[in-house]
Order: structure tokens, then sequence, then C-alpha cells
């Protein structure tokens, strides 16, 4: 293990509160260890790094004796130890890491790991655990499941059809208990690196820069993104069909993932930046975060009360026969994440 990785291990070894964010990552954008974070509710105020994207126990584990672990904390200090240095080379050169490179390869797992490590993602999948929680001993019935997505987690009234679609999902889900413990968060945690990081590897990569430090982080620092159309009302955006994948490193570059070519670097106008930062804004979970230089600019920001991290709807199955007919197969429910 790398010295940074080391020292990460040991101070999250002591105190058990673990940081969903990485610490590191979060000083890029500190003056003094000092960040600005502002809250969907309202709150706004200025914190230290250390007391920033951290949650008591978030990556605890049993092992096979019962016994807590530290595997998937020493997993992610590692990591983030190789982090630090790839993003050093990144200072250094000004230029994203080269196609084919180590570093290349520990960024592109590293931003995967950012789009899964988050408390959005665990409430995400433990969202029929949530439900089971709030409906206790009583059965779990359309207006039940209505009442909780209304009052819990949309913050508005659902269609009949979201109803419906969430009442099976969580149906099904229920049934295997294996699927609604902590552990299987983490275990899908960590699986998704693999399918994730060759994706962001393979992507254009562009270290956007700007002339004035500009840009915010949140507590989803990795935004995917896709120009708003009418399909946001009914499917998300993910790393598999976003038209930009950004991921600030600082208040005055971030680097931009695309399908189309671009040059290796590019200097970007206060434009650029600001709706960067809308869109920050639009996806992060619970906070942004950014330079304490910053505070005004932050608050100017919109940000609704909350942005559920789950939506339901179900939809015609069609199978695309060998004469290029398609048959109907059937009603298919189908989830997705809101990303504004």
């Amino acid at each position: 293990m790398s010295e940074v990785g080391a020292t990460l291990w040991g101070e999250m070894s002591r105190s058990k509160r673990h940081h969903f964010v990485p610490r590191a990552y979060l000083e890029r954008f500190a003056e003094a260890g000092q960040v600005q974070v502002r809250h969907r509710d309202g709150n706004s105020y200025r914190a230290n790094c250390v007391n920033v994207a951290v949650e008591c126990g978030f990556y605890d584990v049993r092992d096979t004796s019962g016994d807590k672990s530290g595997a998937v904390e020493e997993l992610l200090a590692e990591m983030e130890g190789a982090a630090v240095e790839a993003l050093r080379s990144v200072d250094e050169t000004g230029r994203p890491p080269l196609e084919g490179t180590p570093e290349r390869s520990i960024l592109a797992t590293y931003m995967a790991l950012q789009a899964t490590r988050t408390p959005e993602e665990r409430e995400r999948i433990l969202f029929p655990r949530h439900v089971a929680e709030y409906v206790g001993s009583r059965e779990i019935t359309e207006p039940l499941m209505a009442e909780y997505l209304e009052d819990v987690h949309l913050g508005f009234k659902p269609s009949e059809e979201e109803v419906r679609a969430a009442l099976d999902f969580v149906s099904v889900t229920l049934r295997d208990h294996a699927l609604l413990t902590p552990e299987f968060a983490i275990e899908m945690m960590l699986r998704s690196i693999g399918s994730a990081a060759p994706v962001l590897d393979g992507l254009h990569w562009t270290l956007e820069s700007t002339r004035k430090g500009r840009f915010i982080t949140s507590d989803v620092p990795l935004v995917v993104w896709r120009a708003p159309s009418p399909r946001d009302q009914f499917e998300g955006v993910g790393i598999g069909n976003a038209e930009e994948i950004r991921f600030p490193l600082d208040p005055t570059r971030q680097l931009v993932l695309t399908r189309l070519k671009r040059t290796p670097t590019a200097r970007v106008d206060a434009d650029r930046a600001r709706a960067c930062n809308v869109s920050m804004a639009e996806a992060c979970h619970r906070f942004l975060v950014s330079h304490p230089a910053q505070s005004k600019q932050m608050k100017r920001l919109a940000l609704t009360a909350k942005r559920p991290v789950l939506r339901f709807n179900t939809g015609p199955l069609y199978e695309v026969q060998s004469d290029g007919s398609k048959s109907y197969k059937g009603e298919v429910l189908h989830t997705w994440v809101p990303r504004r």
C-alpha cells in the first residue's frame, strides 16, 4: 500500500468515520482545509474537509465469523492512494493521462468508484428495504406505496403507473432478504466498477480549464450529462448513454469524457463553467461543495428540496423477429435515475 493509502486507511480504522467522497479530493477545493457546503435544504456553511461527506460505519461489513471487517476500507484506501498520485501527474503535466497508461486506468477506476460509493447509490439499491421499514407490519398496498413515494421519496404526487411499477419492484425484491443488506449494496458498488471503468477509459478525455476558479463539486462529483429532452420524463442518463461525463478536479479544471474526439486540453469561458455548475447542482444528492471564495456563486444556483434517486414506470416490450417485424411480449418494469 502507498504511504498516502496507508495514512488514509489508518485514519479510517481509528475513527470509523468513512468518507464517501475522499478527503484528499475535497481538499483540492479547499482553502486552509476548509470548503463551502450548501445543502438542498438551503443550509450553507464553511466546514473542514474532515467533516464533509462522511458517515459513521458507512463501509462496515461482516466477515465469515460475524465480526466487523476493514477489507472494504482497505481496498478504498488503496484506490484513493493510487488516484492521488495519478492526479498529481495531471497537475504536473497540465494534460489528461495518455491512453494505455496506468494513470489513465487508475483515474477511470477512481471515477467509476465515485459514481457508486455514495449514499445516493446506497439509497437506490436499498429502496425496497426503506419502503418495508416505512410500512412496518402493514401490508404494502398501492395507497401505502403512493404515500411513501409522495411524502418520503419523490416529494410530489406520483402517477398511478409509477405507484404500480414501484409496488411491483418492491414486492419482487423483498422476496430475497439478501438483497436488502448494506453488504449487498457494497458488493454491487464494487461489482459495477469492473464494468464502468473500461467504458470511461475508452472515451476521449479532455482537461478543461478556466482562467478563474469557477468549478464546484458535490456529494456526487461524477456528472453524467445529456442535453435536456422529453426523454428525461421517463428515461435516465448513465455512463452508457451520456453525451459528456464530467469530473471537476479543482476550482479551475475538470476532466470531460466524450464519445466525440476533442483536443486533450481546452480553455473554457465563464458561461461553460456556469452551465457545468448548474448540471452539478441538478445532479447532486444532498449538497454542493466549493472553494470558500465561491460561496456567493454557489448560493445563486437553483436547488430543489430533493432529487429522487430512483423512478419507476412500465412500458410495452417488443421482440424484433427475423423478418423485421415486432412481436408484443407484454409489459416490462423499468427503473431509472433522474439527473434533474
